[in-house]
């Protein structure tokens, strides 16, 4: 039940990425809100919920992405992993790891898609990625603790830990 929810919401953020976001962009970037909840998702859930969550974040963007299908389907999932490695040693409740995950998270998405658009020969455009990052950031700085409550997993760690 909790997977069907957390599609829906995926469905949600994506119309809302691509309906309203454009409207508050600032020099051509604008958040991205499917991927920050993936991201903030991930890095509460561990790496089984952050492989669905990867792969269905991706996918949805992969609608909407003319060049490339699948792209952001492969690059969404390892840096969901990611995330969930790096969620595993952190304090869930403290909100300066989650928001910097975001802000690298943005930034190597970004890098590795064009690299890989780059690559299949498609022009690629560098502008905005700081920009998104700090707007993903920002955004993830005040959803944190809704994602927080919304995962209400038992297991949140209350301490570092370091494997």
């Amino acid at each position: 039940m909790k997977k069907l929810i957390v599609v829906l919401i995926s469905i949600l953020l994506l119309v809302i990425d691509n309906s309203v976001m454009p409207f508050l962009s600032i020099y051509g970037g604008f958040p991205s809100l499917l991927f920050t909840f993936a991201v903030l998702y991930s890095l509460i859930n561990g790496v089984e919920d952050a492989v669905f969550i990867g792969v269905v974040s991706g996918i949805l963007q992969d609608i909407y992405f003319a060049n490339g299908v699948g792209i952001n389907a492969i690059v969404n999932m390892f840096i969901c992993i990611l995330a969930a490695y790096i969620g595993n040693g952190v304090f869930k409740k403290r909100k300066l790891v989650p928001v910097a995950t975001v802000f690298g998270a943005t930034i190597v998405k970004h890098l590795v898609v064009l690299a890989i658009l780059y690559f299949l020969n498609y022009k690629v455009n560098l502008n905005n990625i700081l920009i998104v990052a700090i707007y993903n950031s920002v955004i993830a700085f005040i959803v944190y603790k809704y994602v927080l409550m919304f995962s209400n997993t038992e297991d949140v760690n209350n301490k570092w830990r370091f494997k």
